[in-house]
């Protein structure tokens, strides 16, 4: 698995002299192909984090859930950061490219949002992330799944098994061959408890994939992390 750089032209350097490139961490001003500011380049370790999803199905994930991380990630999905949406994923793609360098994905899909939340926030986080991981990667991205109901927010249940049960039904595929036989890169932004994507694993393996493997930016540390 190769990682491919980001090229940058013309318009992209007259668009950065407008509105010039920040680090998604702490929003410092940054030159233009740079995914974070020198202070913040202190906190990144060579660490891979891995955890699974509910029903067994393997999870990279990049950094964890803490200090500025959590920042960077409530920025870019609550305050209207799309922008950051590449420097982030080209974090997740080093993490991808060590763990499943052995693999071949035929194609990347992401966790969907409901129509509703889609249209009060304006995007989706993990398609964003997974559009940029298919320019970085060089894998194509497909909308494989599609959200049914406008559930409770996972974030805002305590419980593990209110969770569970917040998200079962949930998900379907968004066309009945389209994971069949298929090797599946499954994208969210963040890993909790591994519900949300069991449950969209669960679904593209109903679908009669062939291999489904998660990866998300960040993962919420817990003693066993």
């Amino acid at each position: 698995m190769v990682i491919i750089e980001r090229k940058f032209v013309l318009k992209d350097r007259l668009k950065n002299a407008v509105y010039p490139e920040r680090c998604p961490y702490c929003t410092r001003v940054v030159h233009l192909g740079e995914l974070f500011c020198d202070k913040c380049a202190k906190e990144f370790t060579d660490i891979t984090y891995h955890t699974y999803a509910r029903g067994g199905h393997l999870t990279v994930s990049a950094v964890p859930y803490t200090d500025i991380f959590a920042q960077g990630i409530k920025r870019f999905k609550f305050d209207r950061g799309q922008q950051y949406s590449y420097q982030l994923a080209r974090i997740m793609a080093e993490a991808i490219a060590k763990e499943y360098k052995n693999e071949c994905f035929d194609y990347i899909t992401y966790v969907p949002l409901h129509p509703k939340k889609f249209e009060e926030r304006g995007y989706n986080q993990s398609e964003l992330l997974a559009k940029d991981l298919s320019r970085i990667l060089g894998i194509p991205t497909e909308k494989a799944l599609k959200k049914t109901r406008n559930n409770q927010p996972q974030h805002s249940i305590k419980k593990a098994s209110e969770r569970e049960k917040n998200v079962k039904g949930v998900y379907k595929l968004s066309d009945k061959s389209i994971a069949e036989n298929k090797r599946i890169l499954l994208i969210d932004d963040i890993i909790t408890t591994g519900n949300t994507l069991g449950e969209c694993a669960k679904v593209l393996y109903e679908g009669k994939a062939q291999c489904v493997l998660c990866a998300t930016f960040a993962i919420a540390v817990t003693k066993t992390t």
